[in-house]
Protein backbone atom coordinates (compact mmCIF):
# COMPACT_ATOMS: atom_id res chain seq x y z
CA UNK A 1 0.00 0.00 0.00
CA UNK A 2 0.84 3.64 0.14
CA UNK A 3 1.08 6.50 2.53
CA UNK A 4 -1.90 7.74 0.91
CA UNK A 5 -3.84 4.66 1.19
CA UNK A 6 -2.28 4.39 4.77
CA UNK A 7 -3.34 7.81 5.22
CA UNK A 8 -6.65 7.42 4.70
CA UNK A 9 -7.22 4.11 6.22
CA UNK A 10 -6.43 6.34 9.00
CA UNK A 11 -8.56 9.27 9.22
CA UNK A 12 -11.36 6.90 8.24
CA UNK A 13 -10.73 4.33 10.90
CA UNK A 14 -8.51 6.16 13.84
CA UNK A 15 -10.76 6.53 16.71
CA UNK A 16 -9.32 8.68 18.69
CA UNK A 17 -9.96 11.29 15.63
CA UNK A 18 -13.58 11.85 17.16
CA UNK A 19 -12.06 13.19 19.96
CA UNK A 20 -11.32 15.89 18.16
CA UNK A 21 -14.00 18.64 18.80
CA UNK A 22 -13.75 21.73 20.15
CA UNK A 23 -13.95 25.35 19.77
CA UNK A 24 -10.82 27.66 20.16
CA UNK A 25 -11.41 31.58 19.98
CA UNK A 26 -13.09 31.72 16.59
CA UNK A 27 -11.51 28.47 15.52
CA UNK A 28 -14.20 25.35 15.75
CA UNK A 29 -12.90 21.85 15.38
CA UNK A 30 -14.77 18.91 14.52
CA UNK A 31 -13.76 14.95 13.68
CA UNK A 32 -15.86 15.21 10.23
CA UNK A 33 -13.21 18.01 9.44
CA UNK A 34 -10.48 14.93 9.23
CA UNK A 35 -12.79 12.05 8.49
CA UNK A 36 -14.26 13.70 5.38
CA UNK A 37 -13.04 17.23 4.25
CA UNK A 38 -9.53 16.21 4.61
CA UNK A 39 -9.88 12.91 3.60
CA UNK A 40 -12.09 13.64 0.43
CA UNK A 41 -9.50 16.68 -0.20
CA UNK A 42 -6.59 14.00 0.10
CA UNK A 43 -8.25 11.19 -2.26
CA UNK A 44 -8.78 13.96 -4.52
CA UNK A 45 -5.37 15.29 -5.19
CA UNK A 46 -6.58 18.76 -3.83
CA UNK A 47 -3.84 18.36 -1.04
CA UNK A 48 -0.88 15.96 -2.14
CA UNK A 49 1.68 13.96 0.05
CA UNK A 50 5.16 14.28 -0.45
CA UNK A 51 7.78 12.40 1.29
CA UNK A 52 10.56 14.71 0.72
CA UNK A 53 10.95 16.20 4.24
CA UNK A 54 9.06 18.16 6.61
CA UNK A 55 9.99 21.99 7.53
CA UNK A 56 12.44 21.19 10.17
CA UNK A 57 14.47 18.60 10.97
CA UNK A 58 12.96 17.89 14.69
CA UNK A 59 9.38 17.60 12.61
CA UNK A 60 7.71 14.42 11.42
CA UNK A 61 5.32 16.21 9.14
CA UNK A 62 4.63 20.31 7.40
CA UNK A 63 2.03 21.27 5.64
CA UNK A 64 2.50 23.98 2.84
CA UNK A 65 -0.79 26.24 2.46
CA UNK A 66 0.74 27.84 -1.07
CA UNK A 67 1.46 24.29 -2.64
CA UNK A 68 -1.49 22.42 -0.60
CA UNK A 69 0.54 19.55 0.40
CA UNK A 70 2.14 17.75 3.62
CA UNK A 71 5.80 17.23 3.71
CA UNK A 72 6.57 14.09 5.33
CA UNK A 73 9.66 12.61 6.33
CA UNK A 74 11.08 10.23 3.98
CA UNK A 75 10.66 7.29 6.68
CA UNK A 76 7.09 8.76 8.17
CA UNK A 77 4.79 6.36 8.84
CA UNK A 78 1.16 6.87 10.33
CA UNK A 79 1.24 3.57 12.43
CA UNK A 80 3.38 5.43 14.40
CA UNK A 81 1.96 7.02 17.44
CA UNK A 82 4.66 10.20 17.34
CA UNK A 83 3.82 10.59 13.43
CA UNK A 84 0.48 10.46 14.11
CA UNK A 85 0.58 13.14 16.35
CA UNK A 86 2.58 15.49 13.81
CA UNK A 87 -0.18 14.54 11.11
CA UNK A 88 -3.05 15.36 13.46
CA UNK A 89 -0.94 18.98 14.23
CA UNK A 90 -0.60 19.47 10.55
CA UNK A 91 -3.95 18.30 9.35
CA UNK A 92 -5.39 21.11 11.59
CA UNK A 93 -3.54 23.51 9.19
CA UNK A 94 -4.95 21.92 6.42
CA UNK A 95 -8.57 22.28 8.03
CA UNK A 96 -8.18 26.10 8.71
CA UNK A 97 -6.96 26.35 5.12
CA UNK A 98 -9.51 24.81 3.21
CA UNK A 99 -11.73 26.56 5.00
CA UNK A 100 -10.49 30.01 2.87
CA UNK A 101 -10.45 32.59 6.14
CA UNK A 102 -8.37 34.74 4.48
CA UNK A 103 -5.38 36.14 6.34
CA UNK A 104 -5.49 35.27 9.90
CA UNK A 105 -3.40 34.91 13.09
CA UNK A 106 -0.45 32.69 12.82
CA UNK A 107 0.11 31.89 16.39
CA UNK A 108 -4.32 31.24 16.97
CA UNK A 109 -3.17 29.23 13.87
CA UNK A 110 -0.54 27.27 15.94
CA UNK A 111 -2.18 27.21 19.09
CA UNK A 112 -5.52 25.30 17.15
CA UNK A 113 -2.82 22.81 15.70
CA UNK A 114 -1.23 22.35 19.01
CA UNK A 115 -3.97 21.84 21.08
CA UNK A 116 -5.68 19.42 18.10
CA UNK A 117 -2.32 17.16 19.04
CA UNK A 118 -2.18 17.23 22.33
CA UNK A 119 -6.42 15.94 22.50
CA UNK A 120 -5.38 13.16 20.01
CA UNK A 121 -2.26 12.17 21.94
CA UNK A 122 -3.72 12.12 25.28
CA UNK A 123 -7.26 10.49 24.13
CA UNK A 124 -4.65 8.14 22.49
CA UNK A 125 -3.02 8.06 26.26
CA UNK A 126 0.36 8.88 24.88
CA UNK A 127 3.12 11.55 26.23
CA UNK A 128 3.46 14.71 24.59
CA UNK A 129 5.79 14.92 21.26
CA UNK A 130 8.21 17.30 23.45
CA UNK A 131 8.70 19.01 26.73
CA UNK A 132 8.38 22.83 24.95
CA UNK A 133 6.32 24.81 27.50
CA UNK A 134 3.68 25.27 24.36
CA UNK A 135 2.89 21.19 24.07
CA UNK A 136 2.85 21.36 28.05
CA UNK A 137 0.29 24.17 27.74
CA UNK A 138 -1.87 22.18 24.75
CA UNK A 139 -1.77 19.06 27.22
CA UNK A 140 -3.47 20.54 30.18
CA UNK A 141 -6.42 22.23 28.14
CA UNK A 142 -6.75 18.88 26.09
CA UNK A 143 -6.72 16.93 29.66
CA UNK A 144 -9.67 19.22 30.76
CA UNK A 145 -11.66 18.84 27.52
CA UNK A 146 -11.70 15.31 27.75
CA UNK A 147 -12.50 14.88 31.44
CA UNK A 148 -15.30 17.21 31.27
CA UNK A 149 -16.47 17.01 28.04
CA UNK A 150 -16.83 20.63 27.62
CA UNK A 151 -15.72 21.91 23.84
CA UNK A 152 -15.58 25.42 24.41
CA UNK A 153 -11.55 26.37 25.96
CA UNK A 154 -11.72 29.40 28.01
CA UNK A 155 -10.52 32.59 26.92
CA UNK A 156 -7.95 32.40 29.25
CA UNK A 157 -7.05 29.41 28.73
CA UNK A 158 -6.97 30.04 24.36
CA UNK A 159 -4.86 33.60 25.06
CA UNK A 160 -2.55 31.42 27.56
CA UNK A 161 -1.66 29.29 25.00
CA UNK A 162 -1.42 31.81 21.71
CA UNK A 163 0.67 34.00 24.32
CA UNK A 164 3.48 30.94 24.45
CA UNK A 165 3.23 30.25 20.54
CA UNK A 166 4.10 34.23 19.98
CA UNK A 167 7.00 34.00 22.23
CA UNK A 168 8.25 30.86 20.82
CA UNK A 169 11.25 31.95 18.78
CA UNK A 170 10.36 29.26 15.96
CA UNK A 171 6.81 31.45 15.50
CA UNK A 172 7.93 35.35 16.38
CA UNK A 173 7.93 35.87 12.53
CA UNK A 174 4.54 33.91 11.83
CA UNK A 175 2.32 36.63 12.69
CA UNK A 176 0.14 35.95 9.93
CA UNK A 177 -1.12 32.88 8.10
CA UNK A 178 -3.45 32.82 4.93
CA UNK A 179 -5.93 30.46 4.43
CA UNK A 180 -6.94 30.22 0.71
CA UNK A 181 -8.61 26.71 0.43
CA UNK A 182 -6.75 25.51 -2.87
CA UNK A 183 -6.56 29.39 -4.79
CA UNK A 184 -2.80 28.82 -5.78
CA UNK A 185 -0.50 31.47 -7.82
CA UNK A 186 0.69 30.41 -11.62
CA UNK A 187 3.73 29.60 -9.94
CA UNK A 188 3.07 27.12 -7.13
CA UNK A 189 0.51 25.54 -9.98
CA UNK A 190 2.99 24.70 -11.72
CA UNK A 191 5.72 23.98 -9.52
CA UNK A 192 3.01 21.46 -7.41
Amino acid sequence: MTIKHDILVFLLTNLNIQQLNFEFLRYKIFPKDYSSSLYLALQSDNILIRTKGAAGPSAGASYDPSYDSFELRPNFSISNWRDQGFFIHESTHAIVDMRNIGPHSGHEDEAVAYLAEAIFLESSKKSPLGNQSIRMISHNIAKGILSSRQIKVSDADAKKLVSEVAQHPMYQSTALYNSNRFKRNLIHRLLR
